[in-house]
């Protein structure tokens, strides 16, 4: 019996990016399925061409509009009150998506016992070295079977198992979809990820977005590790350069601080390469021509988790 299938689309602003979008989802090989789009209280002209979409295309189309800005975990949830498929896919707008997405995540649900698949994220433009820098960063597994997680732009869950547990909408910078993996996983269920399920992921270009993207990831990273019950509420990265900086600073030339700051800075390099490596996306000229840039990008993400840890650690919100 042929599963139906939801995809769920969340667009703030994305009206570009929407085009591309929905047209692959219009290509796709699956004969089950609907399209649902959240439009997140866009201010862009979204609205008037999603209605324009839903006029002109054959695919079953919902179309969701928050009356304010709930971020990706809140219209990820909006989205799924409103889906009748009995599994749930998302993909982000500003994603292109295989013609045989969809068929290739449902295969995994009929060949194994998973109550989450996700895909394989490739990148759709390579326009400058901020770009190229950025290149495969949205590894998950390099082969096929059980993972810890999946990726918010490529993932589905069966729609039972999701509606028990929903995304948690504290917080807009990410990490939501892992907090959920980690859910399903202490529940006993299981996580896939298939590399045949492939989308295309347009990433920013800019040094500025690439820079806030970063930012808000790393807030985001100590948001999620408190959640976790982490002790060590900063990746060990993060904790290397910031101690490097930190005897650089108090050092006064001092040759035991300074040889441990060098230290620590050598083991945050090679912790950077070493993940450059695990990614297998760029050839050794990228690794070598992009890693100042990575180092660059990298400090924007330690800058967000110190920010984190005032946020959400040393000076939390009292309710």
């Amino acid at each position: 019996m042929t599963q139906r299938v939801s995809i769920i689309i969340c667009s703030y602003n994305a009206e570009a990016d929407l085009r591309d979008c929905l047209a692959s989802l219009e290509l796709q090989d699956y004969p089950k399925m609907e399209i649902v789009i959240v439009n997140d209280a866009s201010t862009d002209a979204t609205a008037r061409y999603l209605e324009t979409f839903k006029s002109r295309t054959p695919a079953e189309t919902v179309i969701v509009t928050n009356p304010s800005n709930l971020g990706v975990a809140g219209s990820r949830n909006a989205g799924i009150h409103k889906a009748t498929g009995e599994i749930l896919a998302f993909l982000d707008a500003d994603c292109v998506a295989d013609k045989s997405w969809i068929s290739e995540l449902v295969k995994t649900y009929e060949q194994r016992d998973a109550a989450a698949v996700g895909g394989r994220i490739l990148d759709a433009r390579i326009e400058n070295i901020w770009s190229l820098s950025n290149k495969g960063h949205d590894y998950v597994a390099a082969h096929e079977g059980p993972v810890p997680f999946v990726k918010g732009c490529n993932m589905s869950f069966r729609a039972d198992v999701l509606r028990r547990f929903m995304f948690n909408d504290e917080i807009r910078y990410g990490y939501e979809e892992i907090l959920l993996c980690d859910s399903l996983h202490d529940a006993g269920y299981r996580v896939y990820y298939t590399p045949r399920a492939v989308v295309y992921h347009k990433h920013r270009t800019s040094a500025a977005g690439i820079f806030e993207q970063k930012y808000l990831r790393g807030m985001s990273s100590v948001w999620y590790m408190k959640k976790r019950g982490k002790f060590l509420c900063v990746y060990k990265r993060h904790v290397l350069l910031l101690a490097a900086i930190a005897a650089l600073l108090v050092s006064g030339g001092n040759p035991t601080l300074v040889g441990f700051s060098a230290v620590c800075t050598l083991l945050f390099l090679l912790i950077l390469l070493r993940e450059e490596i695990l990614f297998a996306a760029k050839t050794l000229w990228e690794m070598l021509v992009t890693f100042p840039f990575l180092v660059a990008i990298e400090m924007a993400h330690a800058a967000g988790s110190c920010a984190g840890l005032v946020k959400f650690v040393i000076l939390p919100k009292k309710h």
